[in-house]
């Protein structure tokens, strides 16, 4: 009997091994011939970047790799804008404990890396949710195999598979809520903190999320296990008490497990624009239910944009799988009903903007709309594997009643769905692929052979793959050249060591003409004055906007900036595509294939000196009447950029040159986002992310010569350019630069964390820094505290008196110690806890080893006094015969 049982119990755990080989393996295979068939390298010259991955994932664990192999430590980085802490952008963009495998390679694959390490994440997904069905309800089925593979390869994927930063939280997720089923059910909380808190510590944004909906789930928990427990109705009320104060406390630790990184990541974020959203004045509703069921739909266009559309596709089998799930008797009614309302409140949450800005952490998504979708994923998959589990409680009439309601669905969705994401092709692929699942499931009810039922599990299990991957297919998998991105990183870096060994140890910048990302410093590794970051300083944004460059709520660029603006960020260098950039401001250094290194001629020390007092005016202004005022108070009377001719031809803005210099031409209109610059020396140059107020950078113009400013993109709001010109006054920019390179700090030492230098002055004036002001710095001046002020509210800057100074700075991300220390005592209640649960059960087993010794013991006893009785019997009848 007992080898049957053992031999019973090993062939349940080698199906359940199987099974979680399958479901980990389906979609990453699934996923990695979709590579291939993309011609993704090696299989191709392609790369898996696409959207933030181009622009952000890439560049940001590119620094990261050089910071770690510089030995420069995670807390802050000249090369992300114009300084920033790196920390904060660290947590949000690259936490992912995978990351660090990264260093297994050459930084040559760092592109491979992401894109593969897509694969294995895909994989782990199929993974944990096929763990969480066979552990929650009980079974080792391989049933789960077709709903895992669907979670891993949802609409959500599709649209977000290259937001790697997110994809952790997915993995997580299953685990996390099979944590707390076990807290609800057992009072059990070590899984639910642990995973929870890695969950926060790999991305806190996505977590947000999670934990918004842990709330709703664990209710929904305790009242569906409120009327399963034996207790009596006193008993039963202080165990749900206690297991909601278990809860909350739980949820606390794993946040303070967490806080090493939460902290900080919060302290940057509530100074960014995103700390700044007003909550809705009216409720609003996006489109109808019906619109988003719509969505469920195979192959129907991902949204990516700032539409606010759920992207909810989870394998068209949902259509007949959640209406036998409301109808079937074998399943509890509570819990249908709760799960049911719970999806359907998250369905409300989609297209109402209150809830929309609730689950986004009280803000609107800058595109990349439902992020929290995934979870309405992951609870529709859960209620068609429990109807699916439970099939015998639907009849065969319910399933065809189920089938003919989703045809009708569809015909309806043909007839009012207006978006243009839905056309006659998906409705009919839907269908097609819902007729298939409707005859399986009708032949699985039907017949009880078990060769037949695997024959249609198989079929089953082919059409989802097919359909999870026409679906991946055609909506998803956006690719890049990768020779195009990376083939000139070599060039820039040769160019960059170049500079550096003119430079010496003296601090610059380097710009580009045009960019290939948005991030460009942090892909090659030089320092910059740009950076596209959710977690970038608003005070430089804000400064950027003021000086008319380039700027958005996560974005600003060096683009716009004049030669003097140039000069007080301190950018030296600029790169450029080609020669035609030289002329008087820019001077070619030198070339590596098609890259040119140039050298601004009106630069300035890192740390000049201006008049006391000295700032960026507070009126809401132009970029260029704010260039003047400075120039102007600087005590220079001619302005700094003059007024030159220019006049609409049609749609155009054409520019004549009243007399040889560098021009400038400043939009003010708004509503055209791009720009093309047709003639001049720069023969063709193209202009994007304009906004009213956005200054071009026309190039050198001899007298007479023209340059006609069109709008070729079809997408803007209006072809009509209107736009002012300007032309640089270079005695004044000759001037403003003498004043300002005067007096300077010498003597700078700079690392990742600390400024030092020299200061001596003649008269009282204004040390300024391009470095912006965070909390986080501390200052001291000739050995005293100091609190710096802000130039143009942004820049650090220190009014000092006439005389020697030595300044010393030093910078901590602000919240890292308080992060540490909760963190700590977290780790240190967690792990006193369950030294106590081991010390509790060891006590229980001693005591329970002492009674089966003492009752082992007491039975001996038993036995030999038998033993005796029965021998001392016979001597006993024995002497009497005697």
């Amino acid at each position: 009997m007992n080898g049957n049982k053992t031999t019973a119990i090993s062939a349940e755990r080698r199906t359940q091994r199987g099974i979680s080989v399958l479901a980990f393996f389906v979609p990453a295979f699934i996923m990695l011939i979709l590579f291939i068939i993309r011609g993704i390298y090696p299989f191709g010259d392609r790369s898996f970047l696409f959207s933030d991955m181009y622009h952000q994932y890439m560049p940001f664990l590119s620094e990261f790799v050089h910071k770690i192999k510089a030995g420069e430590g995670l807390s802050y980085s000249y090369n992300v804008g114009i300084g920033s802490n790196f920390l904060a952008l660290y947590v949000y963009y690259v936490a992912s404990p995978f990351n660090w495998l990264v260093f297994l390679l050459p930084e040559s694959l760092i592109m491979e890396f992401m894109s593969y390490l897509v694969i294995l994440r895909i994989g782990l997904m199929g993974l944990t949710f096929s763990i969480y069905l066979r552990k929650t309800f009980g079974k080792a089925d391989p049933a789960v195999i077709l709903f895992s593979t669907c979670y891993a390869l949802s609409g959500y994927l599709a649209a977000y598979n290259w937001n790697v930063m997110w994809l952790d939280c997915l993995i997580l997720l299953p685990l996390i809520l099979l944590g707390a089923e076990r807290l609800a059910r057992e009072g059990r909380w070590i899984m639910y903190t642990v995973t929870l808190g890695l969950c926060i510590l790999t991305n806190y944004y996505i977590s947000i999320m999670i934990c918004i909906f842990l709330v709703l789930y664990f209710g929904m928990l305790l009242i569906t296990e409120y009327y399963t427990m034996t207790e009596g109705q006193s008993q039963k009320v202080k165990t749900v008490f206690c297991r909601i104060g278990r809860f909350a406390f739980a949820s606390l630790l794993a946040g303070g497990l967490a806080a090493v990184l939460l902290i900080p990541e919060v302290c940057a974020i509530l100074r960014t624009d995103f700390g700044n959203s007003d909550f809705p004045a009216t409720l609003e509703s996006y489109f109808s239910v019906f619109d988003m069921l719509a969505r469920h739909c195979l192959c129907v266009t991902t949204e990516r944009g700032l539409e606010h559309w759920p992207n909810i596709y989870c394998g068209v089998a949902v259509f007949l799988l959640v209406p036998m799930y409301a109808l079937n008797e074998k399943i509890s009614v509570r819990k249908r009903f709760c799960n049911l309302a719970l999806a359907g409140f998250l369905l409300l949450s989609f297209g109402t903007n209150v809830l929309d800005f609730l689950w986004h952490g009280l803000n609107y998504p800058d595109s990349l709309p439902a992020r929290q979708s995934f979870l309405y994923i992951f609870l529709i998959l859960v209620m068609c594997y429990d109807a699916f589990r439970n099939v015998e409680g639907t009849s065969p009439r319910q399933i065809i009643y189920g089938y003919l309601a989703a045809v009708i669905f569809l015909l309806a969705c043909e007839k009012f769905v207006e978006s243009e994401d839905f056309d006659t092709g998906i409705e009919v692929l839907t269908l097609v692929f819902v007729t298939i699942y409707g005859v399986i499931l009708y032949l699985y009810r039907t017949r009880k052979s078990e060769l037949t039922r695997q024959v249609l599990g198989i079929l089953v299990l082919a059409c989802i793959v097919a359909e999870l991957s026409i679906n991946t297919f055609n909506t998803s998998l956006g690719t890049t050249g990768r020779s195009a991105y990376l083939g000139d990183q070599e060039d820039y870096k040769a160019l960059y060591t170049l500079a550096r060994e003119q430079e010496g140890n003296d601090f610059f910048r380097i710009e580009k003409f045009t960019r290939k990302t948005k991030n460009d410093g942090t892909l090659t590794g030089y320092p910059t004055a740009s950076v596209f970051s959710s977690t970038m300083n608003s005070q430089v944004m804000d400064l950027y906007k003021k000086l008319g460059m380039r700027h958005s709520k996560v974005y600003y660029g060096f683009d716009g900036a004049t030669a003097f603006v140039s000069a007080l960020l301190n950018v030296d260098y600029m790169f450029g595509g080609s020669d035609k950039y030289e002329n008087g401001l820019y001077e070619i250094v030198n070339n590596s294939g098609d890259v040119y290194l140039y050298h601004c001629k009106y630069t300035l020390p890192f740390g000049y000196v201006a008049p006391t007092g000295w700032n960026v005016t507070d009126e809401i202004g132009t970029g260029v009447r704010v260039q003047n005022q400075l120039t102007e108070d600087l005590g220079i009377a001619e302005p700094l950029l003059d007024r030159a001719t220019s006049e609409t031809s049609g749609d155009n803005v054409c520019i004549t040159a009243d007399r040889a210099g560098y021009y400038y031409a400043r939009i003010n209109a708004t509503g055209t986002k791009k720009v093309q610059v047709l003639g001049g020396t720069l023969e063709t140059q193209d202009y994007s992310d304009l906004k009213d107020g956005s200054i071009l950078y026309l190039g050198y113009l001899l007298e007479g010569e023209r340059v006609t400013l069109t709008n070729g993109d079809d997408a803007d709001e209006t072809q009509k350019v209107s736009a002012e010109a300007y032309v640089l006054n270079e005695e004044v920019l000759a001037q403003a630069v003498e004043i300002l390179s005067k007096e300077h700090l010498e003597n700078v030492a700079m690392d990742s964390t600390h400024i030092s230098g020299t200061l001596s002055l003649e008269e009282a004036g204004r040390l300024i820094l391009s470095v912006p002001y965070e909390e986080g710095w501390t200052v001291q001046i000739d050995g005293e505290n100091a609190e710096p002020e802000q130039f143009g509210d942004a820049l650090m800057a220190f009014d000092l008196e006439a005389g020697e100074h030595t300044i010393q700075m030093h910078y901590v991300p602000e919240g890292r110690n308080i992060g540490i220390l909760v963190s700590a005592g977290s780790v240190l209640i967690l792990l006193g806890y369950v030294l106590c649960q081991r010390c509790d059960r060891k006590r229980k087993d001693c005591a329970e080893n002492e009674l089966s010794q003492k009752a082992a013991d007491e039975t001996m006893e038993n036995g030999n006094a038998e033993k005796t009785h029965t021998e001392e019997g016979p001597v006993k009848e024995e002497a009497g015969r005697m």
